[in-house]
């Protein structure tokens, strides 16, 4: 997620980094739980000085591999705030010690923008992916190993031929 074109500051006493923090939470959880969890960076973020501009919650998708415990599908949330360095770490020390949260990075979008510049926006909530439906197991999609060999065998067959083998007769 790119941020809105900012003008170019220089860093002082007044102006703040912008990060963006994304986590993935177990899928199991439901939307007051999720919204606890928000609720309580949102808390960290003003607590040590910054303030959030916007979360969007992606919903359930599928992840690039396995994480947390064995687990091929989370919740993603994307919070886009301000603050210092201080603030990210307590961030990132309260979602380490969240059980609920199986994984987390944060990015730094700049060094130097003036908190005034940056509007808070409404929080999103994404649908996030259709659940997909079972495929069928391969053999069963394809029928048995020996049924397959079998319709190679029949395919190879020269024409004219039967099964057991015998040339057919001409009338």
């Amino acid at each position: 997620m790119a941020a809105a074109p900012v003008a170019k500051v220089h860093a002082s006493k007044d102006t703040r980094r912008e990060y963006e923090t994304i986590y993935l939470v177990r899928q199991d959880l439901t939307s007051d739980q999720l919204d606890k969890i928000k609720d309580r960076i949102k808390g960290i973020v003003d607590r040590e000085g910054g303030r959030v501009i916007k979360v969007t919650t992606w919903g359930k998708k599928k992840t690039a591999f396995l994480v947390g415990n064995k687990q091929a599908r989370a919740v993603y949330v994307h919070v886009n705030y301000l603050g210092q360095g201080r603030a990210v770490s307590e961030v990132e020390r309260n979602l380490r010690n969240i059980e609920e949260v199986i994984k987390f990075q944060t990015i730094k979008l700049s060094d130097a923008v003036l908190p005034e510049s940056r509007p808070t926006e409404e929080d999103v909530v994404l649908e996030g992916d259709r659940e997909e439906e079972q495929r069928p197991a391969r053999e069963e999609e394809r029928g048995s190993r020996g049924e397959r060999e079998r319709d190679r065998e029949r395919e190879r067959e020269p024409e004219g031929r039967g099964e057991e083998g015998e040339e057919e007769e001409a009338d």
